[in-house]
């Protein structure tokens, strides 16, 4: 036993006491035998097997305590210089680990100040008022282009022809014949023109009254006789270039293969044939 183990052994049994800690509950942190602590803080620590175990000991007692083990290894080694151990100054070897005083960031008033700065801005740009400078360029909807489209309109009024077809009454398409041979009785001279379809096509011809003479489907090769004690008539058909007027043995086209005639004037027509 030397007075620098005693030395030891009274720091050590001083800070356990103040922390009031037992031999048992150092003992189950170190895993050191409560024997052996007796021994270390009496300063029997050499008897404690040889110096490595006995500086482990040491170690792991300090580390138990928080303390620090610089010193109290120095004392140890009985090293020269060594400053004696003041117990009751604030400069001893424990290791005190008191928490971190740190100022707390108050973080809910910094939250609260930043959602109204956000709201804040949100309201100005909401209500801000554009310059009169920043105009938007008006652009104008680009017209229409009025494109013919021939070949669509054909199969339009084809559609409609056979619809018209397959609806209309048969006395609505066909020509009463016995009227003809009446007329052609009362004068061989009624009826000195016709037309004549070159395939099946759809015609309608009224007179200046708009009372209809004819509207109906003609087939191809069929014909029909314009009568002559009509001061005006007026035609429509789905395709002109399917029908022809004849005339004192002479034919002549209504106009070309696709177009359709919208209540034209026949009597021009037959003029300028």
């Amino acid at each position: 036993m030397s007075e620098e183990h005693n030395q030891i052994g009274l720091i050590l049994k001083q800070y356990r006491t103040k922390r009031g800690l037992t031999l048992e509950k150092i003992s189950n942190k170190t895993k050191i035998s409560i024997q052996n602590l007796h021994h270390i803080e009496e300063g029997e620590i050499g008897s404690i097997g040889g110096k490595f175990y006995q500086k482990s000991f040491l170690k792991a007692y300090c580390n138990a305590l928080r303390i620090k083990d610089t010193k109290l290894l120095l004392l140890f080694e009985n090293k020269p210089n060594v400053e004696p151990v003041n117990t009751n100054s604030k400069k001893n070897l424990i290791k005190e680990r008191s928490p971190i005083n740190m100022e707390k960031i108050p973080t809910v008033p910094l939250m609260i100040f930043a959602s109204v700065g956000l709201l804040v801005l949100f309201v100005i740009g909401f209500l801000k008022t554009p310059d009169s400078n920043d105009t938007l360029a008006s652009i104008e909807p680009k017209p229409d282009l009025n494109v013919p489209m021939i070949e669509q309109q054909t199969n339009t009024l084809v559609e409609e022809l056979q619809k018209i077809k397959n609806e209309a009454p048969l006395q609505q398409t066909t020509l009463k014949l016995d009227d003809i041979d009446d007329l052609s009785v009362k004068d061989n001279y009624s009826f000195i023109k016709k037309i004549v379809a070159k395939e099946d096509v759809w015609i309608e011809i009224k007179d200046a009254n708009e009372n209809i003479i004819i509207s109906t489907i003609l087939k191809k090769n069929e014909s029909f006789n314009l009568p002559s004690d009509k001061d005006e008539m007026r035609i429509s058909a789905s395709n002109a270039g399917a029908l022809f007027l004849k005339n004192n043995n002479q034919d002549h086209d209504l106009g070309s293969k696709g177009t359709t005639l919208n209540s034209v004037n026949l009597n021009s027509l037959i003029t300028n044939h």
